[in-house]
């Protein structure tokens, strides 16, 4: 990602989701390759930094408020009132709608504030750990629990793999907190409250993160955001620049301090406004690069000679015959040796409707790419796809409906 020339181009795929791999089942993937999906698959490994909580502590108290058919009216664990569907038809990517949120005015946020003390110990639990709160002072870490950081240090510190974590970001933990629609609005009606919440969050995440990384080296740090929708980002570049930007520049600085090589937002969407914004104030990279919102990462790697990123590979691609996985993966493995600096991988979360077969012929053929093979004639083995049971039902779109056939912008509140 540095721009250095690499013996290959690292290995990562993208990631399944419950009803994806649901789909494949059916498609002939075994227990055990799914158990084992990365290795099976042949994705290049990453190390985790270890559990680091951001959530609230204590969590709200998820209450159900109404159920009617398969959908519930609830509040969940980070105070928000919403509608769910009970079962979802496609677990992983479901539709909700937001009714509530915590955060109203400058009160509810000095309240919110309570919930994240950067110093509790349990921020380096699992976000599930519900045990009353412990005496920093005296409580011990359990020593076989590998998903604390201090005792991960002599991994990590022994890893030939990246070591990576990933952190809330600022725009990300405000809209949980406000909402979508009322943090646009309280940007004009109360910008004084969005600027305090957004420097707290960021004092929250450097008080945070200093304790692992001051005896681990990460490599990457990915900051999730989600701050654009298809055609633009959901705040303006001035907004950006005013609200954001000098929090992001102390961000970039303190892990760049601490030894972190990349420091990458995660965001959805169309990325354009964010990079001319986010770049110069120390971001190195941007991902997953969605192709329906109109990204190119060609056109990101030239405008910005310094910028890393990952994903780019139209996911909607895969959901045809192999010709048309071929153009993809090719298109962007050609920009990945034109440019370096960008790691080629499915632009999201992979749909269910995406053909076990199809992603499988993708990621061997990734692997040829990955290691040199001519763009124009390499053809995979399709080794992988032989080890697969047999098909016993193909995802059908037009049955993948929530139970009860309720529609999802019922009024049920």
């Amino acid at each position: 990602m540095c721009g250095k020339k690499a013996d290959r181009t690292v290995l990562w795929y993208g990631g399944p989701r419950i009803s994806t791999f649901r789909a494949w089942e059916k498609q002939g993937l075994l227990p055990e390759q799914r158990a084992t999906w990365s290795q099976f698959i042949g994705e290049d490994k990453i190390e985790a930094l270890g559990n680091v909580n951001t959530m609230p502590i204590p969590l709200f108290e998820v209450k159900v408020l109404e159920q009617r058919g398969n959908k519930k009216v609830w509040i969940d664990e980070m105070g928000v009132k919403r509608v769910d569907y009970v079962h979802p038809a496609t677990p992983g990517f479901d539709t909700r709608s937001y009714l509530e949120f915590p955060v109203k005015n400058r009160d509810d946020f000095l309240e919110m504030k309570k919930r994240h003390n950067p110093s509790d110990p349990r921020r380096y639990l699992p976000e599930n750990a519900i045990a009353p709160a412990p005496d920093p002072k005296t409580w011990k870490y359990d020593p076989n629990d590998m998903g604390i950081y201090l005792n991960r240090i002599a991994l990590c510190r022994n890893s030939t793999a990246p070591v990576y974590f990933d952190a809330r970001g600022l725009y990300w933990t405000i809209r949980d907190w406000v909402g979508l629609e009322n943090l646009c609005l309280m940007f004009y009606d109360d910008p004084n409250l969005v600027r305090e919440m957004m420097e707290f969050w960021t004092d929250f995440l450097i008080a945070l993160y200093d304790p692992p990384l001051s005896v681990i080296k990460a490599d990457i740090c990915v900051i999730k955001e989600d701050m654009a929708y298809k055609t633009q980002a959901l705040i303006s570049e001035k907004m950006m620049a005013e609200f954001m930007v000098p929090c992001y520049k102390r961000l970039t600085t303190f892990f760049k301090k601490h030894g972190v090589e990349f420091v990458v937002m995660d965001s959805d969407g169309y990325n354009c406004q964010i990079l001319r914004q986010f770049i110069p104030a120390g971001l190195d990279g941007i991902q997953p690069l969605e192709i329906a919102a109109g990204n190119d990462p060609a056109v990101y790697l030239a405008e910005h000679p310094h910028m890393c990123c990952w994903g780019g590979i139209d996911k909607r691609e895969l959901r045809f015959g192999c010709d048309r996985v071929r153009a993809e993966v090719k298109k962007r493995f050609a920009s990945a040796r034109k440019f370096g600096r960008y790691i080629p991988r499915v632009d999201h979360g992979v749909p269910p409707d995406i053909p076990l077969r199809n992603f499988l012929y993708m990621a061997e053929l990734m692997q040829g790419f990955a290691r040199g093979e001519d763009l124009d004639t390499y053809e995979p083995p399709r080794l992988l796809e032989r080890k697969l049971g047999p098909i016993q039902e193909m995802f059908d779109p037009l049955k993948a409906v929530p139970a009860d056939g309720d529609d999802a912008q019922e009024d049920i509140s």
